[in-house]
């Protein structure tokens, strides 16, 4: 696994993700400096989600055109780019108000319709620079990586963009992102091989809804997808819009202890990362098996969580949940590595990242309806359900041969 491609895919999109987070905080602060108004800081999520939701969409139409290492290293080299512009925009921002506001609004949307092109393309060049037999463990030190970034992160952007200014955070993270881009060229040839076009030309034309018809077309991806969609539902109780009130009124605390239960979920995703790496290996032969599993003991976890009246028991059910979710998460990218032959798996990584953004989206007001509706307790059981049914959904899985592919050279 530790070849020099995935070392370079690896590490360079692991100081992107880096960057990311601490461009958001920056953008974030400096918001909410010139206009004081939570409604204009709360603008900069939506608009980054939107904008990836939309690069997400249109990513097969440069999937025709490029390789999907030069994918990478193109939108890389567009972020940093952009970031540049807005690290010299923020002094200014400050003196311009709220007329700011849109300049850094649609610069983030920018930088974010990259980020669209970039997930799948990182995702589908995963099987690409491993064995077969290594998707699990590469997979797992991703989704390891990406939470502790995640954790980290949040955590040190606040703190630096408090202590250097949002604009000195921007410029730190442009040179990120500048190594970040180096590390992309490593990862692999630029151009599209003869041997990938020779095996296009066989399978037919592809164009911008080639995603969407392999997914149609192959009955374990149709199930891994409806997955994905059952399983996004359910973890929209987690959002904030329904965790503060559960926090408030059932457990009886302050906001403090939103932020200590999300900390312990991030926490157990980051040890259930690790822990599925240790042993990736004896798990990847059965992973229908351990999707099954996990969303069984999230769906339990969760449950409990509903259930809890102690802060401290919350916390437990929150933390133990983590290691759960990913193995399921983990589990089901494997699962649609190994599907796809490499040459149509970033056009339906790419149509599946937009299934799983209108998800987000749409889950998080069905929920919020829900607990409106029932109630904030009620609303983790009626997500515990929904798991119920995505575990039926799982066992189907076991209907399935594996497929065996080509091994990376």
């Amino acid at each position: 696994m530790w070849n020099k491609r995935f070392i370079c895919l690896w590490g360079g999109q692991t100081l992107a993700n880096l960057g990311d987070v601490f461009y958001i905080v920056a953008f974030i602060s400096a918001i909410y400096a010139v206009t004081a108004s939570a409604m204009y800081t709360a603008l900069v999520p939506v608009v980054i989600l939107t904008a990836q939701s939309v690069g997400g969409l249109l990513a097969p139409l440069l999937f025709r055109r490029l390789s999907v290492p030069r994918m990478l290293v193109f939108s890389q080299g567009v972020k940093t780019v952009l970031l540049a512009v807005a690290a010299t925009a923020l002094p200014v921002a400050s003196s311009a108000g709220e007329r700011a506001v849109p300049v850094l609004l649609g610069l983030g949307a920018a930088i974010a319709f990259m980020d669209g092109w970039a997930n799948p393309a990182r995702n589908a060049l995963v099987p690409q620079v491993v064995a077969r037999a290594e998707l699990m463990r590469a997979n797992g030190l991703l989704a390891a990586s990406d939470q502790t970034v995640f954790f980290v992160g949040w955590a040190a952007g606040g703190l630096l963009v408090a202590t250097l200014g949002a604009d000195r955070v921007c410029w730190g993270t442009v040179l990120a992102y500048v190594v970040a881009t180096a590390a992309m060229l490593g990862v692999g040839p630029m151009g599209r091989s003869e041997a990938m076009q020779s095996q296009e030309e066989k399978q037919g034309e592809t164009n911008w809804l080639t995603g969407w018809r392999v997914i149609r077309d192959t009955p374990k991806l149709r199930l891994i997808v409806a997955l994905d969609v059952l399983i996004g539902l359910s973890g929209a109780v987690w959002i904030a819009a329904i965790m503060l009130p559960f926090v408030n009124e059932v457990l009886g605390k302050g906001e403090e202890w939103w932020g200590y239960i999300n900390a312990g979920y991030m926490l157990g995703s980051i040890v259930g990362s690790a822990l599925l790496l240790a042993n990736a290996r004896r798990l990847s032969h059965s992973l229908p098996r351990w999707i099954v599993v996990g969303t069984l003991g999230s769906g339990l976890i969760t449950l409990c969580f509903g259930s809890s009246t102690h802060p401290w028991a919350a916390l437990f059910f929150s933390f133990a949940l983590g290691p759960l979710y990913e193995m399921q998460m983990i589990a089901k990218q494997t699962l649609l590595q190994q599907a796809v032959v490499k040459e149509r798996l970033p056009y339906v990584l790419s149509a599946k990242s937009t299934v799983d953004s209108l998800v987000f989206g749409s889950s998080a007001l069905v929920m919020g309806a829900a607990a409106e509706w029932l109630g904030t307790r009620e609303v983790y059981f009626l997500s515990a359900g929904v798991l119920g049914v995505a575990v039926l959904l799982a066992m189907r899985l076991f209907r399935y041969r594996p497929v065996m592919i080509e091994e990376t050279e």
